[in-house]
């Protein structure tokens, strides 16, 4: 298969996603780290604070009811705490078109799958190639998007690889519908420091139905024997810190702010998903408004986009904010 006349590179597919795989450091010696100077035993555990590169991730494809297609993308960040800020432009672009597809600049660590949707149109060729090229470190990854067969998902799949189902049968998962969203900032100029008021309305169909929350006082799943390491077992050196990244709420409509585009993080308040609550508008199943507040530390234009679940299925909506000095 060949985009704009080359032969594509050779992929590797890893639990259902199609990414390339970046062992070797084509970067300088303080950036990307070299799989060969690290021991092999230890590689699958390795974790780096910083100085990794972003994999650019195809997702898989869905069908459309006008017949076309969306192309689902989302990326790793192999670093568990820096955030790369990637401009539109020679550093992150798709190809062949137009190079901006609405992908985000801005990488939060590790796995973030679903972060946005590329539409194509009904006559996209079979083997053609929709490719999002991505530059960190000095290491320049791919992901590639086309109609192969076994990359068609569904909710099924999007449900699975988010951990929003829950517990809840196959029949309600199909038959559940996208919720919507809209965005509001209460300010689209503000100076550093300076809170805005987010707004997100959510609106969605009656399903799905409520589950039982966890019991937090259960007994813990049972651990095989083999893999619970003796008390006196020496610890490996690690002064990496965890990251986790923010899942929604199995009940009730919940909303969830980030940057996506734009030079610096902000300050989000609360952090993570935000789920409704008695004496917030709406009933928090079929209608919720969620409010959240936003801080700048540094200036410049950002787009914060908003993840609004209804407790199975995500939409999203952005906003705009300029911030100066």
């Amino acid at each position: 298969m060949t985009v704009l006349g080359r032969r594509t590179e050779q992929k590797t597919i890893l639990a259902g996603t199609v990414v390339m795989l970046a062992l070797g450091g084509a970067g300088p010696a303080t950036a990307q780290i070299n799989a060969r100077d690290v021991p092999v035993a230890t590689q699958p555990q390795q974790r780096f604070s910083r100085g990794q590169d972003v994999q650019p991730v195809f997702d898989g494809w869905s069908r459309r009811d006008d017949g076309g297609y969306t192309f689902h993308f989302g990326y790793l960040n192999r670093n568990y705490a820096e955030r790369p800020h990637v401009p539109i432009g020679e550093a992150n672009f798709f190809s062949p078109g137009e190079p901006d597809r609405g992908q985000p600049t801005y990488f939060y660590p590790r796995l973030n799958r679903y972060q946005f949707e590329v539409v194509v149109p009904a006559s996209f060729p079979r083997d053609a190639e929709l490719v999002w090229e991505l530059t960190t470190h000095g290491s320049t990854q791919h992901a590639y998007g086309w109609l192969q067969a076994e990359w068609e998902i569904d909710v099924n799949t999007i449900t699975s690889n988010n951990g929003t189902a829950f517990g809840r049968g196959v029949d309600e998962m199909y038959g559940n519908g996208w919720p919507s969203v809209s965005v509001e900032a209460s300010r689209s100029s503000v100076r550093v420091g300076e809170p805005v008021t987010l707004t997100a309305r959510v609106t969605d169909d009656d399903l799905p139905s409520p589950v039982d929350e966890p019991d937090p006082d259960a007994t813990a799943r049972r651990r095989d024997p083999t893999l619970v390491p003796p008390d006196d077992a020496p610890k490996i050196p690690d002064n990496i810190p965890q990251y986790t990244r923010p899942a929604p709420t199995r009940n009730h409509i919940s909303v969830r702010w980030l940057v996506y585009r734009g030079g610096a993080d902000a300050t989000f308040e609360p952090y993570g998903y935000q789920k409704w609550e008695d004496g917030m508008p709406g009933d928090g199943w079929t209608s919720a408004t969620i409010e959240s507040t936003v801080t700048f530390d540094e200036p410049g234009t950002y787009v914060l986009r908003a993840f609004a679940s209804d407790a199975m299925l995500i939409a999203h909506g952005n906003v705009t904010i300029t911030v100066t000095e």
